[in-house]
């Protein structure tokens, strides 16, 4: 089966299954979500940005869009809000991140009460417990628990399509931040500030690990290492 017929098929059964969720899908290519998402700027610039918790992503979608864009949204829900066509013709990027890096910026984020609050109760309810980073890392990091809120899902979850191939046609890095970001610019063809949000002011990374918890972040995020290829 061609490849655009299974795309049609997968997003009409998605349509007939949740036929509600499907309209507000399709309503908020252009009209905002109460919490101020939408998908209009990407039906105006062709492109599709994928937003990675943890991954610049505020500041990207803030000095590309003007505001926070489709959120987290993920390229397979992306296949449900665009058709194939639109699909195969936007421009798809996202940021990546090292993933000893963003994960200690993801726990250090939640505990400072996050974006919302629904970030600030999951962090009550699952944090609190834990009274360092080492300790959460022993503790609590598995594959089972990083499925249970979104800042910790792999990277991988967010750029791969529904049949589960990687789907993006550009992932800058946070560690090349300006210059990826301004690759993106020149593809889109347009002019933006990158200005920065929810910046956080800690150490390196690589010293709140030790060679234990270095070693169950590489067991748990394999996947991501691989796929992006980091290292410690």
């Amino acid at each position: 089966m061609p490849a655009h017929i299974g795309y049609q098929l997968h997003r009409l059964a998605y349509a007939l299954r949740h036929p509600r969720k499907f309209r507000r899908l399709q309503r908020r290519r252009h009209t905002p979500s109460a919490n101020g998402y939408c998908y209009k700027p990407f039906d105006e610039l062709d492109c599709i940005y994928v937003h990675i918790p943890r991954c610049a992503g505020v500041s990207v979608t803030r000095s590309l869009f003007g505001g926070l864009a489709g959120g987290h949204t993920t390229l397979a829900e992306y296949q449900i809000v665009f058709g194939p066509g639109e699909f195969q013709r936007y421009f798809k990027f996202t940021f990546v991140r090292n993933p000893w890096d963003r994960l200690v910026s993801a726990f250090f984020y939640l505990k400072a009460g996050g974006f919302s609050q629904w970030d600030a109760k999951w962090a009550e309810e699952n944090l609190a417990v834990f009274s360092d980073f080492n300790m959460f890392v022993r503790e609590w990091l598995n594959e089972t628990n990083i499925k249970s809120y979104y800042h910790f899902f792999p990277q991988s979850h967010y750029v791969c399509t529904y049949d589960g191939s990687v789907g993006v046609d550009f992932a800058g890095r946070f560690e090349n931040l300006a210059a990826d970001f301004q690759h993106v610019c020149d593809v889109l063809g347009i002019r933006a500030m990158l200005t920065e949000s929810n910046k956080s002011e800690r150490a390196d990374y690589r010293s709140y690990y030790d060679e234990e918890t270095k070693r169950i972040v590489a067991d748990v995020y394999a996947q991501d290492i691989e796929l992006f290829g980091y290292s410690f």
